[in-house]
């Protein structure tokens, strides 16, 4: 089965191998991946191209912590509005939650587990089925750094991670240096690959670095030189980001966006629209793709565009397209 990830999982990858002397577009198109493509980090692409992306570069650059050191550039924003999302939870635990809840959005036949263990400590392992035989050790590092990030993102500068323990056995040079990059110990030969930290942790607060917003913003939309932000194009990513959550009400999509609902409905009034008429072109168009790609029942269609049930969901698609959602599909069959 293939599987996908988010093109944001290599934020940070192009700089660093331009800052050891490589060309990160060529090493890219060896693997098929278009340089035009990376500007887009919620491009979905396959999950194992990424992979065998950052094995090469570790092989080419000698770079045996190549995926360790990508991910010291990431955090919340790397996972774009989700992050912002996760931000808002009463605690990190609950953000952390919904980093389980919602692992599928950022990459595919990723699984978070988390339990606490014995000694006051809190495991948050990580289970990629495309490492199904720990052939991506790059992919594993950059993963647990990620998580790493995120945890330090919403905690602050001053939070440390007890330990980052893998699977693989490493030789000690390696683990060293590893453990340098991370910032904690590194334990090796593991039962999983996970991260380790005090417990404590997850009845804090979390907080969202001043200026996640405005990176999310600029990854996604390239605007780093523009004065102008289309905030309808904007609220609509938003709401394709929160749908899935069953959270996407307008006072949830202006928190995510750092504004008052107020401010964000008088922006959309600038631009002629409305948050509602955003919401509903949004779940049209998403449903239109989906089922013209079947790859989903419609009962977790609607779920996924926020309607408590299907015929919630059918009455609307019939409003749009003035047929039910079974009867599109069969107009999409030759000489049905």
């Amino acid at each position: 089965m293939q599987y996908y990830v988010r093109m944001g999982a290599l934020d940070g990858f192009t700089e660093l191998v331009e800052q050891l002397g490589e060309a990160p577009y060529s090493l890219m198109e060896s693997v098929n991946i278009l340089p035009g493509q990376n500007a887009d980090p919620d491009l979905m692409v396959p999950y194992s191209t990424v992979a065998k992306l950052l094995e090469l570069s570790a092989e080419r650059l000698h770079e045996p912590c190549l995926g360790a050191r990508v991910s010291r550039e990431q955090g919340l924003a790397t996972i774009g509005l989700v992050g912002a999302y996760m931000a808002q939870q009463p605690t990190i635990e609950a953000a952390l939650r919904c980093a389980q809840k919602f692992a599928d959005m950022h990459a595919q036949g990723a699984e978070l587990t988390m339990f606490k263990t014995q000694s006051q400590l809190c495991e948050l392992t990580v289970e990629m089925r495309v490492n199904d035989r720990q052939q991506y050790p790059q992919l594993v590092y950059m993963s647990l750094g990620l998580l790493k990030g995120v945890i330090g993102d919403m905690v602050g500068n001053r939070w440390h991670a007890h330990a980052i323990c893998l699977r693989q056995q490493l030789p000690a040079h390696i683990s060293i240096r590893l453990a340098t990059i991370f910032g904690c110990e590194v334990k090796t030969g593991c039962a999983h690959d996970s991260l380790l930290f005090d417990s404590e942790t997850l009845a804090l607060t979390p907080s969202q670095p001043a200026n996640l917003l405005n990176s999310i913003i600029e990854k996604q939309f390239q605007q780093r030189q523009m004065a102008y932000v289309d905030h309808s194009r904007l609220v609509r990513h938003a709401i394709n980001v929160l749908l899935p959550t069953g959270d996407c009400s307008k006072e949830n999509i202006a928190a995510s966006l750092g504004m008052h609902p107020k401010k964000l409905e008088r922006m959309l009034n600038e631009q002629n629209t409305t948050y509602r008429q955003l919401l509903e072109d949004t779940r049209k168009e998403i449903a239109m793709r989906t089922l013209k790609m079947n790859n989903m029942t419609m009962t977790t269609l609607a779920l996924n565009l926020g309607y408590a049930d299907f015929s919630a969901f059918s009455r609307s698609f019939k409003r749009w397209t003035g047929m039910p959602p079974s009867q599109f599909i069969k107009s999409l069959i030759p000489n049905s």
